[in-house]
């Protein structure tokens, strides 16, 4: 398994939900923010408008076929259509949902857009928010594949006439436009030169991440990942820490320890076959780095965990 196919596979989506804004100028709503961590999207079926974080104070403009991703960033934005347009709070524009569907403005020129969020795992969340931007902009241009687009046009479809399973398919659809966006980010010249997503994109880099995710169990060292991606040692250690602001085998650590948290979230695995998955033959290492990285021991953690999943249950 390739390493974001591995995250990707680790985030188990929960209670995806959807709003599907009509809106004609004037119009203007404030979003306070959402509580725990979700992943949210923004598409902008027809028409156009401008999204702006008072706090970072920054303003992107948004079109038809434009995809805005938040990754876990509950910081208040503002959507409007104008920059003088008066603006209310999303509250007072919910009470006008029916259906999903909700129609609000002035009863101008019109802008439709689908909103969109689903949850998470707490255990999961802190990973992808320290290997992913806090949001994606993907304007709509030539490069987008066709299957791209076609995510995109079928989430503006079944918004727009709900069906049998709608909930259940646009879930799907929720997961399969996550990792299309990631990915059409990565390869844009909008990512950045440094994290994860560089380190992915670099052909030197990305071999030795990829060695790395495909034997975390293996005794590796400078040396021997500075030889699966090609490069001298000194020229390997520097780059890597440059590019992902971590040694090697610090990554190599978190990875380690990301794995037997897994594993160790399911009750049929003992601590000391975790421990050997990842590389350690003592238990007592294993748990004392475990904690270091993870907070707590395996022990608690699994606890933890086992409580989440019952009050979830209830």
């Amino acid at each position: 398994m390739d390493p974001l196919s591995e995250i990707f596979g680790s985030m188990k989506i929960q209670e995806a939900v959807y709003k599907r804004l009509e809106a004609t100028a004037p119009w203007g709503v404030h979003y306070s923010g959402d509580t725990g961590p979700r992943i949210r999207f923004m598409v902008v079926v027809r028409g156009s408008a401008l999204l702006r974080f008072k706090k970072s104070r920054r303003t992107f403009s948004l079109s038809t076929g434009d995809l805005f991703i938040f990754i876990l960033n509950d910081e208040p934005f503002t959507l409007l259509d104008h920059p003088r347009s008066a603006v209310v709070d999303s509250s007072e524009v919910l009470k006008r949902e029916v259906d999903s569907v909700i129609h609000y403005g002035g009863g101008g020129p019109l802008t439709t857009l689908v909103a969109g969020s689903f949850g998470m795992s707490t255990f999961g969340a802190p990973l992808i928010s320290t290997i992913l931007p806090r949001f994606l902009h993907l304007p709509l241009d030539q490069t987008r594949s066709h299957a791209f687009q076609s995510i995109l046009d079928l989430l503006a479809t079944e918004t727009s006439h709900p069906g049998l399973a709608s909930s259940g398919l646009i879930s799907c659809l929720y997961e399969a436009l996550f990792v299309y966006g990631v990915r059409a980010y990565a390869g844009s010249s909008a990512a950045p030169p440094k994290g994860w997503l560089a380190a992915m994109s670099d052909k030197h880099l990305s071999k030795a991440i990829e060695a790395m995710h495909s034997a975390l169990h293996k005794s590796w060292s400078v040396e021997s990942l500075a030889r699966e991606a090609r490069m001298s040692r000194s020229a390997f250690a520097l780059k890597f820490k440059t590019v992902l602001g971590q040694t090697p085998l610090e990554y190599l650590t978190q990875w380690r320890m990301h794995k037997a948290s897994a594993m160790i979230r399911s009750s049929d695995t003992s601590f000391s076959e975790a421990a050997s998955a990842v590389g350690y033959e003592s238990e007592t290492s294993f748990s004392r780095v475990f904690k270091r990285e993870m907070g707590v021991a395996p022990r608690e953690y699994r606890r933890q965990y086992a409580l989440l999943q019952s009050s979830i249950q209830q």
